[in-house]
């Protein structure tokens, strides 16, 4: 009994360290598709559906074998096709047609389209780039106490002032040339940190210190890199280091850093505009 006993147990142990190999690895799995997927989507979308949509706008296409038809298109979107199995994009395009973001015609995935809601899907994935970007002249300054406490909570403010183009100019002290009152407010309401953050209108051509606005700006928001980066992305489109068809997705990758500030504080020689001409799907 006590061999049997002893035999039962190895084998349970063994089990046990099998299916938990078998969970780990497909987590592992999971992880790594996630994160190929993410890299695929130039950090702009987490999910295959929706980077399958971007692909769509983005004017790339896919290619795999068919029964129905030699390819699907006539040229091949390399990274998604070498790096995600035909059943993971099949599935995709099933759900987006489900879903109601894509239509297409009853020959498999021939000449797919992109729906008006499909559109408004891209419109909340895609940075979107501002031509008007109407100013009121003035800086506004964000500053707040949050106590240690509320870590988290200081955590989660500093992640929204970044997202509503908020730049950082010192640990608790924050700038925008765009009003942040209400959405601030709303943030306030939401998360209930009454009387911990003040926003302090500065006026108009307001000035922090002895730098001049445009330098502050600037310096916060890392204009000169962005710029460049956007120098670097004219050039490699020039001499044709890029193809046409990854222009787009690396514009948005700029621009997804980009806080779009009004275009009286952008430095001399800014080249945001002339970059999204290049890939203006409307031009």
């Amino acid at each position: 009994m006590k061999t049997t006993s002893g035999t039962s147990g190895r084998l349970y142990q063994a089990l046990f360290y099998v299916k938990l190999k078998v969970m780990t690895k497909g987590k592992f799995i999971r992880e790594k598709n996630k994160r190929r997927i993410e890299e695929l989507s130039w950090g702009l979308a987490f999910r295959l559906t929706d980077l399958t949509l971007i692909t769509l706008f983005l004017g790339l296409t896919l290619s795999m074998p068919s029964k129905h038809s030699s390819k699907f298109w006539a040229k091949t979107f390399t990274k998604i096709r070498e790096n995600l199995d035909e059943d993971q994009i099949k599935r995709a395009f099933y759900g987006l047609k489900k879903d109601g973001l894509i239509d297409y015609t009853k020959r498999l995935w021939q000449n797919p389209q992109i729906t008006a809601a499909g559109r408004k899907r891209l419109a909340a994935l895609l940075p979107q780039y501002d031509k008007t970007r109407t100013w009121d002249k003035r800086l506004y300054l964000i500053t707040y106490d949050i106590p240690e406490k509320k870590k988290w909570r200081r955590d989660q403010l500093r992640a929204f002032l970044k997202k509503i183009g908020c730049g950082r100019l010192q640990e608790s002290t924050w700038i925008t040339p765009y009003n942040p009152k209400e959405l601030i407010e709303n943030f306030v309401t939401e998360t209930g940190l009454d009387n911990l953050i003040l926003v302090s209108d500065l006026g108009k051509d307001g000035q922090v210190g002895q730098e001049s606005l445009r330098s502050l700006v600037d310096r916060v928001y890392c204009l000169t890199d962005i710029n460049e980066r956007y120098r670097q992305f004219l050039e490699d489109l020039k001499s044709r280091k890029i193809r046409q068809s990854d222009a787009a997705a690396y514009f948005f990758s700029i621009l997804r850093d980009d806080p779009q500030l009004p275009f009286e504080l952008l430095p001399d020689g800014w080249l945001g505009e002339q970059a999204w001409e290049k890939i203006n799907p409307s031009r």
